[in-house]
Order: structure tokens, then C-alpha cells, then sequence
């Protein structure tokens, strides 16, 4: 993972919300956050991947790889026209 890039679990939204979730922060700045999903009944974990940009959360894709997802994270803060999700949300042009 890249240096500077950290993970913290945070605590359950409710009593009867269990979902782990994690705060993913670059050099101490919060940029978002992880969710695990489980699709149907796979026992395969998933992860929800969500950047903050400005005042808004924008939904990013699934993916097994926990790290991936942080890097992912940390792609879209950096450069949100470099991400689909983040370029759509935002009303960003196609780069091409």
C-alpha cells in the first residue's frame, strides 16, 4: 500500500449495524472509507470503496481486494477524472 495511506476500523453505526467499516486517510487527511459486503449467500468478502470529494460521498466499485479498493480511494482524491464513478458523480468530461 502506498506509504502514508492508513486504514482505522470504525465502530458500528447501531447496535444491530455489525458491518465492519474502515477510514482510509492519506497523510492524516480523511479521503474515505470501506465498507465489507457479502453478495447472496458467498461467503467471498467484498469491499464498498467511497471517496470524499468536497461535500460529497461518491460511490465507488466492489472489489475482494481490500488494498486495491485504499489505492482506488486514493486515485479518485488525487485526480477524480481518473476514476468513472467520480467523473460521472462529479459531471466531469470524458478525457478522451
Amino acid at each position: 500500500m502506498t506509504p502514508d495511506l492508513t486504514t482505522t476500523p470504525l465502530p458500528p453505526r447501531s447496535r444491530t449495524g455489525h458491518t465492519p467499516r474502515w477510514e482510509v486517510r492519506f497523510e492524516g487527511k480523511r479521503i474515505g472509507y470501506l465498507e465489507e459486503k457479502k453478495i447472496g449467500r458467498s461467503s467471498s468478502r467484498f469491499f464498498q470503496a467511497y471517496v470524499l470529494i468536497g461535500d460529497r460521498t461518491i460511490n465507488l466499485e466492489l472489489d475482494p481486494d481490500f488494498e486495491q479498493r485504499c489505492e482506488v480511494i486514493l486515485q479518485a482524491c488525487r485526480a477524480p477524472s481518473s476514476n468513472v464513478h467520480a467523473r460521472y458523480a462529479l459531471g466531469l468530461p470524458d478525457p478522451r
